[in-house]
């Protein structure tokens, strides 16, 4: 199973997409990506200033006889800048 996330935003919005999506997926892709969440929610409370970030996210797992053997999950959040309203 696995799961990709892609958003560009203020962190606070971003934390919105994040539930969205955690309510949006189902079965096992939802398990991998509720376990990696806290973590994305953290990283994204570090940017502060009012920045428009982006942050992209995905992750596998594989699992015999329904034991995980293997997890990876890949994150990037880069700063973009002031956001012109």
């Amino acid at each position: 199973m696995s799961f990709s996330v892609r958003f560009v935003g203020k962190p606070e919005a971003i934390k919105r997409k994040l539930e969205e999506e955690s309510n949006r997926l189902t079965d096992q892709s939802k398990a991998e990506f509720d376990a990696v969440k806290p973590a994305l929610e953290t990283i994204l409370d570090q940017q502060i200033g009012g920045n428009v970030v982006s942050l992209n996210a995905n992750g596998y797992a594989t699992f015999a006889s329904g034991v995980k053997t293997f997890g990876n999950c890949h994150v990037e959040v880069k700063q973009l800048g002031q956001l012109a309203e």
